[in-house]
């Protein structure tokens, strides 16, 4: 079940998020942390959408995950990741994850917002997983910074645009010794229809910084 909150960020700015508790969770103590951005225009209906992926098999693995709604229907790349750094703190505080770092994943839209905070703030990340996703110019100029972190992506055979964006940001996170895989899921398109929650977090579980 998804359970909707509301920040207000320093400049007065209400920021909307949705949050999926593990079974297992306990108040204050240490959980791996999934920080999700939605799809399309990043409204609530989207981060439901986008849970559809994460919520259900987060919340039997142990997983908090986290999806933020953008303000004012701006996108999280174009606008609004202005809040994540502040947004990512004090969520940092409230839901404390494990290792130190939290997990960054996104569906389109997301996925190009998942790049774009991971190159913003690096050092606060333990992976990436864009399903589908990658990043724009500015952020493709950043991606040695993202070399210390496994990034995974995942695009559907006939979603051909992105499948050409996504093996060049293969190709470069390769080339500047990143690590990287880029799944190309036959048969489907934008929206993959096939890819599970389990096949998500077979993946995510293996990315886990224990403390």
């Amino acid at each position: 079940m998804i359970t909707y909150y509301q920040m207000t960020m320093a400049d007065g700015t209400p920021l909307e998020y949705g949050v999926v508790l593990p079974d297992n969770y306990v108040a204050g103590g240490t959980h791996p942390v999934l920080l999700a951005f939605p799809p399309g225009p990043q409204t609530k209906a989207m981060v439901a959408a986008g849970m559809g992926y994460w919520g259900a098999e987060g919340q039997a693995r142990g997983w908090v995950v986290v999806s933020p709604i953008a303000p004012g229907g701006t996108l999280f790349f174009q606008g609004s990741e202005q809040y994540l750094p502040e947004f990512v703190q004090r969520i940092a505080a409230i839901y404390p994850p494990e290792g130190g770092k939290l997990h960054v994943a996104g569906v389109s839209n997301g996925g190009i917002s998942a790049f774009r905070i991971a190159t913003m703030m690096p050092e606060r990340f333990a992976s990436l997983t864009a399903v589908p996703g990658f990043p724009q110019s500015s952020d493709y100029d950043k991606l040695d910074t993202l070399t210390h972190i496994p990034i995974t992506l995942y695009v559907g055979e006939n979603d051909t645009s992105w499948v050409e964006r996504m093996a060049a940001t293969e190709a470069e996170l390769q080339r500047l010794g990143g690590q990287v895989s880029l799944t190309i899921v036959p048969n489907e398109g934008h929206v993959i229809q096939s890819l599970t929650g389990a096949d998500l977090y077979d993946v995510l579980d293996s990315y886990r910084e224990k403390d």
